[in-house]
């Protein structure tokens, strides 16, 4: 469920002013104004805030069921993340229901995160798309986002991808980092916006800026190439490493490359197959592939036929076609080996899934073709260009 937890404790400890309509938002301005009123609030969020959530249920509920839209978003936080509670996203649904149908953005937001992703009952893509597009109204940047992501794919909805960059365009007003992310992605690939490869490593960069992972690998293949900005391998390197950091396969393969190459980056064989490793373990098939060239010829890791083996075989079911490798290693695969390999191959099935997932082009751009086997272990950068949000 994206970032919905995370959203949702921020969410309970939003002011009172925000959780509520503008028309709610200017009275309490006006009695501010004479003489600050004490926030019933008050004690459910200090116990919230202790981590003492059996008190701050006990405190918010009566207020909840009142009509008091902090208390509801509140208990729907309690419930959604099992603070103190059996979780249970019905229950916070309904607590996120009540507070959005007084015009609560967070609310709305909330509630069509728990439709898109939370597995509650009811739930369909076209609610979730009702209610971003109901925050979305009233400005709420990350609703704005979700919304924008459902046009892109169509989901719950019509696909528009001029509508679609609007809504990335007005979050990203708001310094959305996701929103600047995928709105980049469309500046690159020309779709719903003119391409233009500067705009899209502006967006890029401060996305990055603001710890969005993708944006630092799509920046990363941006300076490796030059496209859009003055090529700098050392930039470029400094983004793959970031992003690499957080887990994404594709900029743990480039910064495998940048320290076999040496590229922006001491060489270091060992590190490149440390990074390889990594995003071999996410599923990358270039990296299983350069893998188990390492693990064949045993640079920056011991010689191991088994390994190589494995690693190779994973990659070819990705689509990885290394012929001279395969061909390199045939003559030393002995039926010992191969029986260790495919029971290695049986716990991988096992704990992964027997069929490989198609990349998610919105968690981590596919990566581009693999490179002419015939060239042997290459040092060169990943040969993955920007890629776009949606075909």
């Amino acid at each position: 469920m994206r970032h919905l937890i995370a959203v949702l404790a921020v969410l309970a400890l939003a002011p009172p002013l925000l959780a509520y309509p503008a028309s709610a938002q200017t009275a309490s301005r006006g009695m501010s104004a004479a003489k600050p009123a004490e926030d019933p609030m008050d004690d459910a969020l200090a116990a919230y805030r202790g981590k003492r959530f059996d008190v701050a249920l006990a405190a918010a509920a009566p207020l909840a069921e009142k009509g008091n839209v902090t208390a509801q978003l509140m208990l729907g936080s309690i419930y959604n993340n099992g603070e103190g509670v059996t979780a249970d996203p019905d229950e916070a649904a309904e607590w996120f229901g009540r507070a959005a149908a007084q015009g609560a953005a967070s609310a709305q937001y909330a509630l069509g995160m728990l439709m898109e992703y939370g597995q509650v009952k009811e739930a369909s893509p076209e609610l979730a798309r009702k209610y971003f597009a109901a925050a979305a109204e009233q400005s709420h940047a990350a609703a704005q986002t979700e919304l924008g992501m459902m046009y892109t794919t169509g989901r719950g909805g019509e696909k528009d991808i001029g509508a679609a960059a609007r809504w990335f365009e007005r979050a990203a007003a708001s310094s959305n980092a996701n929103a600047r992310y995928y709105l980049g992605t469309l500046y690159a690939a020309g779709k719903g916006k003119p391409q233009n490869l500067a705009e899209a490593a502006r967006l890029f960069a401060l996305a990055a800026a603001q710890g969005q992972p993708q944006a630092d690998y799509q920046l990363g293949l941006m300076l490796q190439d030059g496209a859009g900005v003055e090529k700098n391998l050392t930039e470029a390197a400094r983004h793959f490493k970031a992003a690499a950091e957080s887990g994404i396969a594709g900029a743990q393969t480039s910064l495998g490359f940048a320290y076999l190459g040496g590229d922006g980056v001491d060489r270091n064989d060992t590190l490149a197959a440390k990074w390889f490793a990594e995003g071999a373990m996410r599923g990358d098939a270039l990296a299983q592939d350069r893998l188990a060239r390492l693990y064949f010829l045993g640079q920056g890791v011991t010689r191991d036929i088994s390994a190589a083996l494995l690693w190779l075989t994973l990659a070819e079911r990705g689509g990885a076609v290394d012929e001279t490798l395969r061909n390199a290693m045939n003559p030393e695969i002995t039926p010992e080996i191969r029986a260790r390999v495919e029971a290695d191959l049986a716990k991988w099935d096992a704990a992964n899934g027997k069929a490989m997932p198609a990349p998610d082009p919105s968690v981590d751009p596919a990566p581009g073709p693999a490179s002419d086997p015939a060239s042997g272990p290459a040092s060169g950068p990943r040969p993955a260009p920007v890629r776009p949000l949606a075909n």
